[in-house]
C-alpha cells in the first residue's frame, strides 16, 4: 500500500474509533437524562451493559471471519450496524428502544473494534504499530476531550441529537477506510491451518451472562440469586471455550496481557460510570459541567499514549502494561477518598482522574501492540479477539457488579456510602491487575533496534 493510502486508511481508522468512543465515552454524560426522560432511572446501568453485550458477541464472531476470510466482510457490517443502532437511539420512542439500540451499537461497535486492529495488524510494519496505536488511543480519548461537554450540548437541545450527531461522522469515515482496507484484503491468503468456527452456545453464554450478573442488583428476593447464579454459571462455563488456552491460568504473554487489561480497562470505565453520577448527585455539578470535568481529566490518557510510543522511554512492552495498572490503581484510589470526604476539593478529584487516565493511556495501545507481536499472520483475528473479549467481559463484569453494589446502597445512609462502597470495590479489581500483569513475561519494545534495549 502507497503511502498515501496508508494515511487515508490511518484517517479512516481515526473517525471510526472516534465514533465509537464518542458513543461509549462522551454519550455517558446524555445517558441520565436519556433515561430520566422516560422514568428510568433504575435501568441507568443498563444503558452500558447492553453495548458491551453487544460487543463481545460481534468481537468473537468478528475474529473468526477475519482470520478466514480477511478483515473487509466484518469490517463493512460492523459500519452498518453501527449506523443502524445509532438511528434507533435517535428515533427511540421508548426505553426499551434505547437500550436496543446501544446493544445493535456494540454489535457494530465490536466488529469495528476488531476488524481495525487486523488491519492494523495486516497493513503496517511492526515499529509503526505502536504509533498508530498511539494514534487510535488518542481517537479513543479525545471524546473524552470533546464528547462531554459536546454532548452535554446537545443533550441541552434534545438528548436524540447525541446518537444523530454522528451518524455524518460515520459516513466519512467509512468512505476514508474503504479503499486502504481493499487494499489490505487483497493482499489477505487464507493460512494453512484451520480457523476454529465459532462457539455459538459459548458466545451467547458469554454475552448473556454479564447481563444477568446485573439483573441480580435489582432488588427481586430469589430471582435475584437465581440470576446472579445462572450469570456467573454461564461466565464460568463459557469463558474457557472463547479466550485464548492459559487465560484463565494466568499463563505467560497473551493469556496474561488479554487477563490484566481486561481487569484494569473494567476497573477504570466502571469508575467512570459511578464518578458521573457521583460528580452530579454527591457534588451538585450539571451535565455540562461534569462533561467539562471528564474532559480535564483525560489529560493523562493523552500523555500516557504519547509516552509509550516514544523510543526514548526504557521500558518493555510488558513494563508499559504493569506501570499503567499500578498507575489507574493510584487514581482509583485517591477517586474513593474523594467520594467520601466531601471536602476534598473538586480539583483534587479531577487530578486523581488524570492520573488514573494516564495509566489507561500506557496499558491500552502498549497490550494491542503487545499481542500483534506475539501473534503469527493468520492468528491477529483470533488473538486479538480474545483479548477484545476479555476485555469486554471485564468490562460488563465488573460494571455490572460496581453497578449492582451502587444500585443496592443507593438508598443507605450516609448518601455517600453508595459511592464509595463502589469505588472500593473498583480499586481492588484495579490492584489486581498489577499482580495479573507480572505473569505476562517479557515483551521487547519494537521501536528499538531489533526490538531489544539499547544500552
Amino acid at each position: 500500500m502507497r503511502d498515501s493510502g496508508r494515511g487515508v486508511l490511518i484517517a479512516g481508522i481515526m473517525l471510526s474509533v472516534f465514533s465509537i468512543a464518542f458513543q461509549s465515552i462522551g454519550l455517558a454524560t446524555a445517558i441520565p437524562t436519556v433515561m430520566a426522560s422516560f422514568d428510568a432511572g433504575h435501568l441507568y446501568p443498563w444503558a452500558f451493559t447492553t453495548m458491551v453485550s453487544g460487543m463481545l458477541a460481534a468481537t468473537i464472531i468478528a475474529g473468526r471471519v477475519a482470520d478466514v476470510r480477511g478483515p473487509a466482510a466484518p469490517m463493512y457490517a460492523g459500519f452498518a450496524l453501527f449506523a443502524v443502532g445509532l438511528v434507533l437511539g435517535w428515533l427511540a420512542p421508548n426505553v426499551w428502544t434505547v437500550l436496543a439500540a446501544r446493544a445493535v451499537q456494540g454489535l457494530g461497535a465490536g466488529a469495528l473494534n476488531l476488524t481495525l486492529s487486523v488491519t492494523v495488524a495486516h497493513g503496517f510494519e511492526p515499529r509503526e504499530r505502536p504509533r498508530v496505536m498511539a494514534l487510535v488511543s488518542f481517537c479513543w480519548l479525545l471524546p473524552a476531550f470533546v464528547g462531554p461537554p459536546f454532548a452535554a450540548w446537545l443533550t441541552g437541545i434534545d438528548w436524540r441529537l447525541v446518537f444523530a450527531a454522528m451518524l455524518p461522522l460515520v459516513t466519512v469515515a467509512f468512505v476514508l477506510t474503504v479503499p486502504g482496507l481493499r487494499a489490505v484484503q487483497a493482499r489477505f491468503r487464507p493460512g494453512e491451518d484451520d480457523v476454529a468456527p465459532v462457539a455459538a452456545l459459548p458466545t451467547v453464554a458469554v454475552t448473556v451472562g454479564p447481563s444477568l450478573v446485573l439483573f441480580a442488583g435489582q432488588d427481586l428476593g430469589w430471582v435475584s440469586w437465581l440470576s446472579a447464579v445462572a450469570g456467573v454459571a454461564a461466565l464460568v462455563w463459557g469463558l474457557p471455550r472463547i479466550l485464548a488456552p492459559g487465560t484463565l491460568g494466568l499463563a505467560a504473554g497473551i493469556p496474561s496481557v488479554a487477563l490484566s487489561r481486561a481487569i484494569q480497562a473494567g476497573s477504570f470505565f466502571a469508575a467512570e460510570t459511578i464518578l458521573v453520577v457521583t460528580l452530579q448527585q454527591l457534588r451538585g455539578l450539571s451535565p455540562y459541567q461534569v462533561g467539562w470535568a471528564l474532559t480535564v481529566g483525560s489529560i493523562g490518557w493523552t500523555a500516557g499514549s504519547w509516552l509509550q510510543s516514544q523510543a526514548w522511554v526504557r521500558l518493555d512492552r510488558n513494563d508499559y502494561v504493569t506501570v499503567g495498572a499500578a498507575t489507574s490503581s493510584v487514581g482509583i484510589a485517591a477517586i474513593t477518598a474523594f467520594a467520601w470526604w466531601p471536602d476534598i476539593p473538586l480539583a483534587v478529584g479531577l487530578g486523581a482522574w488524570v492520573i488514573a487516565g494516564l495509566g489507561m493511556g500506557l496499558t491500552m495501545p502498549s497490550s494491542a501492540v503487545a499481542v500483534m507481536s506475539l501473534s503469527g499472520g493468520h492468528e491477529q483475528g483470533r488473538n486479538q479477539s480474545s483479548m477484545q473479549v476479555a476485555e469486554s467481559v471485564g468490562n460488563s463484569v465488573i460494571t455490572a457488579v460496581a453497578g449492582g453494589l451502587y444500585t443496592a446502597l443507593l438508598t443507605a445512609e450516609p448518601a455517600a456510602l453508595s459511592y464509595t462502597t463502589t469505588f472500593a470495590f473498583l480499586l481492588v479489581a484495579s490492584a489486581l491487575a498489577i499482580v495479573v500483569s507480572r505473569r505476562i513475561g517479557r515483551i521487547p519494545n519494537e521501536l528499538t533496534r531489533s526490538g531489544i534495549l539499547e544500552p
